[in-house]
């Protein structure tokens, strides 16, 4: 992918669409590169027409498509609107790659596993998924759907992001604003994986994309340390004292409509051998913590 000159990214107003962007700009090799962002402003990912459209209008060296629907209970709730953003909108996507030659870089998640007998060091990327979710499944879907694109796919598995504008999905950025209303957060204390921060994840994605060799296949890329949120929400209270120490809670207390794994770590080792191993979660916090 050190060859691409021409980006196309979806999802570029998301949490780390946002990241990404701001991170290719800021890189002495993607900065010089011409990247053309999309989002649901522009038009529905579901509509293969309008992404046929788009994409084979910019002819991209490489897409790059994080644009999903992110909120495990909504997709529970509605698995119509879930198949249709995070299932036919991959297709739409790669089938769009395949017709104009560009390469695809997909974003996946850790809630393709179950997460109920994780193997000793995390998940590894040979690991066999089994989703507990409508979210999860059609992730796992949007991997197959790019696998057809043999060596031009690659898919992103990642873990609990946080750094972003979205409480619904960002536990840190909820228990930041709820602390502003002098409310502690209640964090779910027995669900364990790989908090990571967007910026850190964005980075990895420049290093992936300006890398001579392509990357193919499935590769697991977070922030190092297992924690759960409850974990997290003690850090930022250490880190930020206006912040009020955490309730603890149990995924049984929660109400989840969707089903979570209950270890989903991520083994990062394929990432480490090509020549990246990302900071610490309290490390990425700490960043967060600076600059907001």
């Amino acid at each position: 992918m050190g060859a691409a000159t021409r980006l196309y990214l979806t999802g570029a107003d998301g949490m780390l669409g946002t990241a990404l962007t701001a991170a290719l700009a800021a890189d002495p090799v993607t900065g010089t590169w011409r990247t053309h962002g999309v989002s649901r402003a522009d038009f529905d990912i579901a509509d293969a027409g309008a992404v046929t459209r788009s994409i084979e209008s910019f002819r991209p060296d490489v897409v790059v498509h994080t644009a999903a629907h992110a909120v495990v209970d909504d997709c529970e709730r509605d698995p119509a609107r879930a198949l249709r953003v995070n299932v036919a909108g991959v297709r739409n996507v790669a089938e769009a790659c395949r017709r104009t030659g560009s390469r695809l870089v997909y974003l996946s998640s850790d809630y393709v596993f179950d997460g109920t007998a994780p193997p000793e060091g995390g998940y590894r990327e040979t690991d066999l998924p089994s989703p507990l979710s409508v979210y999860g499944a059609t992730k796992l879907a949007g991997e197959r759907i790019c696998a057809v694109l043999g060596e031009r796919a690659l898919s992103v598995r990642t873990s609990w992001l946080f750094g972003g504008a979205d409480e619904r999905v960002d536990v840190v950025l909820a228990a930041l604003r709820q602390a502003a209303e002098g409310r502690p957060a209640a964090l779910v204390a027995d669900q364990y994986s790989l908090p990571t921060y967007t910026a850190d994840l964005a980075r990895a994605l420049v290093f992936l994309l300006t890398r001579p060799e392509p990357v193919s296949g499935t590769l697991h890329v977070a922030n190092a340390g297992t924690a759960s949120w409850y974990d997290v929400g003690l850090a930022l209270h250490e880190l930020r004292p206006d912040v009020p120490e955490p309730k603890p809670l149990a995924m049984a207390e929660c109400g989840f409509v969707g089903g979570r794994p209950r270890d989903s770590s991520l083994c990062t080792e394929r990432l480490a051998g090509l020549g990246l191993s990302l900071p610490h979660w309290r490390d990425a916090l700490q960043r967060f913590c600076a600059r907001h």
